[in-house]
């Protein structure tokens, strides 16, 4: 079954960089683990799950267009499962249809069995895929673990002594890649793109408002279009170099970051548009894809 239709249709093959800071926070806990920051131990490399990326852009959806517009998501805040999630929508096709992460994600969608036998489920392998993504230096976990929250009580007040686990700063890099041809099957188009492109960038800014995930935010998002599918790089974060200036970073200026080397690869001929946004500290970088006549911001 392919949904694409008219006009919209995703043309070319693309692939993200997405990079942001995490200052004083827990980027992605690990909830078999404490829920400690996710840690490579042997790089001290920071981890954090495609998952959680996707999260971010879900949240944002819901805030900007309402629980309709999001396949995996809560009814009136309570989990419920895909069955009774499907039943609020209707068909496999209107998922398809209402829903922008079942476009660009895929699904899986639940078929009820026939005269009540055993149902089965379609999945769709959705065009927008991501890597997990990982600090582009080494990073340290906070000194200090334990946090003690005070309640009144009738008479007296009690303490609660927990454990609090954050890191002190690191910067974040996820991979993506588009495919055309998927879009084709979910009915992907140019304009959820675009969406995927604006939400992103805005979700690290409005849905990182929680106690673990303040402290964090968007530096440098790119999208690029190639001429062709065999013309894709593969993980753009290997056009990225990143030094460490001390031995013990915290902010972005403890790092050294060059990416000319994505410069070039924005300027070769097999890319033939790029979506770029820039924090302050890669608005060169932005100045510099402007030039290049292929920027679209």
């Amino acid at each position: 079954m392919r949904m694409s239709e008219g006009k919209n249709v995703i043309k070319n093959n693309s692939e993200i960089l997405f990079i942001y800071e995490a200052k004083l926070t827990n980027p992605n806990g690990d909830p078999d683990d404490e829920n400690r920051p996710r840690m490579d131990p042997k790089t001290k490399r920071n981890l954090v799950s495609d998952v959680r990326l996707k999260r971010y852009f879900r949240d944002y959806v819901i805030s900007k267009e309402g629980e309709s517009k999001v396949w995996v998501t809560k009814i009136e805040g309570k989990n419920v499962d895909a069955t009774e999630r499907l039943s609020k929508i209707g068909t496999a096709e209107g998922v398809l249809k209402n829903c922008i992460d079942a476009r660009l994600f895929g699904a899986t969608i639940p078929v009820k069995g026939q005269k009540g036998g055993r149902g089965e489920s379609t999945s769709y392998t959705g065009p927008v895929q991501f890597t997990w993504g990982y600090s582009l230096h080494r990073v340290d976990m906070v000194d200090s673990r334990s946090i003690t929250s005070l309640f009144s009580g009738r008479d007296t007040g009690y303490g609660n002594i927990g454990k609090d686990y954050r890191i002190y700063y690191s910067m974040i890099a996820f991979h993506g890649a588009v495919s055309a041809k998927r879009a084709e099957i979910t009915g992907a188009t140019e304009d959820d793109l675009k969406k995927l492109d604006e939400y992103l960038w805005n979700s690290l800014v409005t849905e990182t408002v929680t106690r673990s995930k303040l402290g964090q935010r968007p530096l440098l998002y790119l999208r690029v279009e190639y001429s062709s599918p065999e013309a894709m790089k593969g993980d753009l974060r290997r056009f990225v170099s990143v030094k460490e200036n001390s031995e013990n970073v915290r902010d972005f200026s403890d790092l050294k970051v060059d990416t000319s080397a994505l410069l070039s690869l924005v300027k070769s001929k097999d890319v033939v548009k790029v979506h770029v946004k820039c924090s302050e500290e890669f608005a060169d970088f932005c100045e510099e894809v402007k030039k290049t006549g292929k920027g679209s911001q």
